[in-house]
């Protein structure tokens, strides 16, 4: 019976797989449920994706579009002539009720915002819709968003706070500056919005993706804008969850991926930047909501096709068995081929197709062992010059993913091979170097071209080092296979320049900065001051009675002296101030964000301070006193030498009207 039935079987190994496919399609419909769960999940999450990224983009444009609605309508109030909220005359000049009641006849300000208040030139709310108490009179001047509006004069949404108004809930103000008749800043006019109560937020905290899906708004510093849940709201979740996509967030990225949320489910998340106030919109999804509708649909399937395979496998084990033992043959002989127990195929099967599949394989097994020992051979070499090169080196592919990296970049940055391929090291690069290295990759990646670049990378010590990056891609023709790279340490080069730079900018006398250092941070405050308004004051001085010391005591003994006064300084000024020495007996004590009378004080100080100092020479004493000048930037300074100009007559001035004084540059009072 077994003689006939093999006799019986096609000759050809497409009919036996004719008839083996015809009795085993159970088998295909269990990988058909297979592929369905696999592929359907792929599907499922690649939808989702694009899905989860148009909501999030959708809701970011839509705060874009309110912020910019609501600061709009408050410049449209402000900018009205002279606007009507002033009447006409300065707003501390005009009574609160009146004040009141024409804020209270903008009633859109009420559909947008929760609260709407105006300020005068000196913070002091004058109208607060609807009334609070304790609102009306309260001093603002302290808050960020009022030192912005009235030092730049543009509209500004202020980070969020917690106001004692509101119960101690969390609030967002954002405000618009308002003018008089001259153009000058005579207050502000500004809206609060109510995080965790508001109207603005509550389509926001009330949106559901889906069953689990929810979304979440912060600021660029990870504190949570809006939640559903409202022990969230002011929170620094960056602090809570340890998400390299957030963190990239927080850095202007914006795209989507997956990561862990809160209770530690992996989520489908996506983040969009709303970039004029700086808020971070955030959408999650669950990985279990995205996937349970293909395992649910695989589950009711899956005990249909387990009824159908149960009755045909005996039979199909069967047919199958007896029709392809030949294969069983050739698979056993390919086996001992791979382990090295024989060298070729030698099958005794009167199948064509079975015996040519021999042949092919036998000559390609031939090809391949010869060009088996050739790749050995090179990468032999290859391996050899890699491990020997004293020059840090790593390959990666196109994604920077590195997959070798020789002992000597090893030994480098501490690291082992395996944390390389685990990415460890990118949390030894810089906060500062890490987007900017992933911008430049993928711009030498997409532009054909190499990437040099100085980096920092902290050291397993906890120090930090500068290494110099050189890569360039590795080509198959026109396609690009991977990417070679080469580090450098360059931290003794970097420590000298640092060194050679501090040099050529300070007094090797006194340590204070010389001319040259002096007038760069010069420079760099007057540009702030154009910029940003910052304001900042400038003491110019000489020494009274300095002449003396030289010529009785000697150029060492007035060195010792100047050497006196510069220690002196140092405790009489701030940390950010600027101590020089411009030559000779000649200081200057550069201060940013000083107003004047802080500066006066300084001054004060300095004078009193050098006047206690003494050298003493062959039991002589000799003294001096400073005859300060003291001056500060304008608004009408075309550059920062109209200030140093003013300082030094101030000073010519002091020392005029009888030395060991300080004077005011009238246009400081």
């Amino acid at each position: 019976m077994k003689r006939l039935f093999k006799t019986l079987l096609p000759k050809t190994l497409l009919g036996r797989l004719i008839l083996g496919i015809g009795v085993g399609w159970s088998v295909l419909v269990i990988a058909i449920l297979w592929v369905s769960l696999r592929g359907g999940s792929g599907l499922a999450e690649e939808i989702n994706r694009a899905h989860l990224d148009y909501e999030a983009e959708l809701i970011a444009r839509n705060i874009q579009q309110a912020i910019s609605l609501r600061l709009e309508t408050l410049e449209s109030i402000a900018d009205s002539p002279v606007s009507a909220l002033q009447a006409g005359k300065p707003l501390e000049e005009q009574d609160t009720a009146d004040i009141q009641a024409r804020l209270n006849a903008h009633s859109a300000l009420m559909t947008l915002f929760d609260s709407a208040f105006v300020t005068n030139a000196q913070g002091d709310v004058m109208a607060f819709s609807p009334r609070l108490p304790g609102a009306v009179g309260l001093n603002v001047a302290g808050r960020d968003y009022f030192h912005f509006i009235r030092q730049v004069g543009r509209p500004f949404v202020g980070r969020p706070i917690v106001s004692q108004l509101y119960d101690n809930r969390p609030v967002v103000v954002m405000g618009v500056p308002l003018h008089d008749e001259q153009g000058k800043f005579a207050g502000m006019l500004g809206g609060v919005v109510n995080l965790r109560d508001g109207r603005f937020f509550l389509d926001l905290r009330s949106l559901r993706i889906g069953e689990e899906g929810y979304a979440v708004l912060m600021d660029s510093d990870g504190t949570v804008l809006s939640h559903p849940d409202h022990s969230l709201v002011m929170q620094d979740i960056s602090t809570q969850l340890d998400s390299p996509l957030l963190e990239q967030a927080l850095d202007g990225w914006q795209g989507t991926g997956t990561g862990r949320v809160l209770d530690g489910e992996q989520a489908l998340m996506s983040y969009h930047q709303v970039w004029r106030p700086g808020w971070i919109v955030g959408v999650f999804v669950p990985q279990s909501q995205i996937h349970q509708p293909i395992v649910d649909y695989v589950r009711r399937q899956w005990w249909v096709a387990v009824v159908v395979v149960l009755s045909m496998l005996p039979l199909l084990w069967w047919l199958l068995r007896m029709g392809l033992s030949p294969l069983r043959r050739l698979a056993r002989q390919i086996a001992q081929v791979g382990q090295g127990d024989i060298a070729r195929i030698s099958l005794d099967t009167p199948l064509e197709e079975l015996q040519r599949i021999a042949q092919t394989f036998n000559t390609v097994e031939f090809e391949r062992s010869r060009e088996r020992t050739e790749r050995r051979r090179r990468q032999a070499y290859l391996d050899a010059v890699l491990n020997s090169s004293p020059l840090p080196m790593f390959l990666a592919d196109i994604e920077g993913r590195i997959s070798y990296v020789n002992p000597a970049l090893e030994s480098l940055t501490g690291l082992s091979a395996a944390s390389f391929r685990h990415r460890a090291w990118l949390r030894r690069l810089h906060p500062e170097d890490r987007p900017l290295l992933f911008a430049l990759w993928r711009d030498a990646v997409d532009g054909g071209h190499e990437l040099h670049r100085q980096l920092r990378f902290e050291c397993g010590d906890g120090g930090m080092m500068w290494l110099e990056l050189y890569t360039s891609q590795v080509m198959n023709g026109e396609q690009p296979q991977g990417v070679v790279g080469f580090v450098k340490d360059i931290t003794h080069l970097r420590e000298q320049q640092k060194r050679q730079l501090w040099e050529a900018e300070h007094d090797p006398l006194s340590g204070l900065l010389n001319r040259r250092g002096f007038e760069r941070r010069l420079e760099e405050t007057f540009q702030r001051f154009r910029e940003h308004g910052e304001t900042a004051s400038l003491i110019l001085f000489d020494l009274d009675s300095f002449k003396p010391i030289n010529d009785e005591g000697g150029h060492a003994l007035g060195d010792e002296m100047l050497r006196a006064i510069a220690r002196c300084l140092e405790g009489c000024v701030r940390r950010d101030d600027h101590l020089a020495r411009l030559g000779g007996d000649e200081f200057a004590i550069l201060l940013p964000g000083c107003a004047n009378p802080q500066a006066i004080r300084i001054a004060e100080e300095v004078r009193h301070a050098v006047s206690e100092l003494s050298v003493l020479r062959q039991d002589k004493r000799y003294r001096v006193t400073v005859s300060l000048g003291i001056s500060c930037l304008g608004a009408d300074d075309s550059d920062a030498q109209a200030m140093v100009k003013r300082a030094d007559a101030a000073s010519y001035d002091a020392k005029a009207q009888g030395k060991n004084r300080m004077m005011n540059d009238a246009r400081c009072e």
